[in-house]
């Protein structure tokens, strides 16, 4: 049977897959375009099983909100140049809408049709494609998605829960400013009582180890240990923070001021973020 280029070209489209390929599947096929496209699916995921294991530091970070649900997806490939091609960016925003969608919870084995998805993506694209992180939210007042790009891609995702009483331009720009600062020096907890209780007894072993070393008396090990832990809380706890537009204060006190001097409430609840 002859193999026109129309049917090649159709094939080429579905699949990404070579001119070469596309003609050799027809003819194998007898012209059945549905026929080729699933040899070549299951061909694809046989390279992508190939790809596993090989680095993929490039990518872009997405996210979706919708009414009190948000969602941030860490996508990762193997260079840039992919990560700027529209198939790259056409499976980020998919495999993000179909997490939504399922409210899959992030696991390390993935459900078998985001796993589809992205081995489809792989022959496709023919390199390793990793989807390394996702987070939920669910908020408690309103939600604020921020993001940061570079010149061709998201960099870094982030959606805060805040709860306010009054809405306006000075509460927006607050919102945007937290954002901001959440998105810049990525903080891991709100406050220091919301940091998960297993990371802060292994950060406080580890000052503890620290400080005995020194071989200063228990009391002192105990006023070590104290300054360590005021210290990291400086560095990871949002409220504790240096406010990035005003270094003088803390994220607290820009709160506790605005509060005050405008007579609106307003609180973070939460937050989720990813980033390359």
């Amino acid at each position: 049977m002859e193999i026109s280029a129309a049917l090649i070209k159709e094939l080429k489209e579905k699949t990404g897959a070579g001119i070469v390929d596309c003609k050799q599947v027809l003819t194998e096929t007898k012209g059945d375009v549905n026929k080729a496209v699933e040899i070549l699916r299951k061909k694809g995921l046989s390279k992508a099983d190939k790809k596993a294991g090989r680095a993929a530091n490039e990518g872009t970070v997405t996210l979706k909100t919708e009414g009190k649900r948000g969602l941030v997806v860490k996508v990762n490939c193997e260079t840039d140049f992919v990560a700027k091609t529209e198939d790259f960016k056409k499976f980020a925003s998919d495999v993000t809408e179909l997490i939504f969608g399922k409210g899959y919870k992030f696991s390390s084995e993935f459900p078998t049709d985001v796993e589809d998805l992205r081995k489809n993506v792989i022959a496709k694209l023919g390199e390793n494609i990793l989807v390394s992180d996702w987070k939920f939210i669910e908020a408690k007042g309103e939600l604020y998605p921020y993001i940061h790009r570079d010149k061709f891609s998201v960099k870094v995702a982030m959606i805060a829960d805040f709860s306010i009483s009054k809405k306006d331009g000075e509460t927006e720009e607050l919102m945007k400013n937290i954002a901001m600062q959440i998105t810049a020096m990525n903080p891991i907890a709100v406050d220091v009582s919301s940091i998960p209780a297993d990371k802060l007894s292994q950060v406080k072993a580890e000052f503890e180890e620290e400080a005995r070393q020194s071989g200063k008396p228990e009391k002192i090990i105990e006023n070590i240990v104290k300054g360590k832990l005021e210290k990291y809380y400086d560095e990871v706890v949002l409220l504790e923070q240096a406010f990035i537009l005003d270094e003088e204060k803390k994220v607290k006190q820009i709160i506790e001021d605005f509060v005050k001097n405008k007579g609106i409430d307003f609180k973070v609840n939460s937050f989720v973020r990813v980033s390359l």
